[in-house]
């Protein structure tokens, strides 16, 4: 676990695949409604508050983004919210998807985004359907697929990370192409 603060209000923690199994989660069960992960992040302050020589206090209202790393661990970015930012605010944990869906409205705008992926020192993993004149891309990244979703809203007329529609797509659409194809 490595713990590193820039400021009083921000704290990053680095989660190894290790760190993750000692905890007793993974990075796909992080949700704070839960206990299990709210036992993990007293545990993740407590440590930390230890070693900054700092009291951390898991009630305090705070902001929580969750990144996947492709060695399995995670890294936690805690932000501390204070004055009229932490007034009335509930703990927040944000998550960054590992998979994603792009859609394109035009061959056009599907040629762009396969431009801007072809680009990618490391593409994420990637499978084109097509219906009705439209054109969905899935992307899986062991990273999460934030930074790429971003890269191609330019192209794209909508995105999500929802699983059911991820699934939707692979049964009900066509199948164009799917990995080193799409490049081809």
């Amino acid at each position: 676990m490595l713990i590193r603060s820039a400021a009083e209000t921000r704290l990053l923690v680095e989660l190894t695949a290790q760190d993750l199994r000692e905890l007793d989660i993974t990075y796909e069960a992080l949700d704070y409604a839960t206990i299990e992960t709210r036992r993990v992040i007293w545990t993740v302050l407590d440590r930390a508050g230890k070693l900054l020589d700092r009291t951390l206090d898991p009630s305090r209202r705070m902001l929580i983004e969750a990144a996947p790393v492709p060695a399995g661990g995670c890294t936690l970015t805690f932000t501390f919210l204070t004055g009229r930012y932490g007034a009335g605010r509930q703990t927040q944990l944000h998550k960054q998807s590992r998979d994603a869906l792009c859609e394109f409205g035009s061959a056009e705008a599907l040629l762009g985004a396969l431009a801007q992926l072809a680009a990618q020192e490391d593409p994420p993993e990637s499978s084109l359907y097509t219906q009705g004149g439209r054109y969905r891309l899935l992307l899986s990244a062991p990273a999460g697929v934030g930074g790429v979703c971003r890269r191609l809203r330019e192209f794209s007329c909508a995105e999500s990370t929802e699983p059911l529609l991820r699934a939707y797509t692979k049964e009900h659409w066509q199948l164009l192409a799917a990995g080193e194809d799409l490049f081809k």
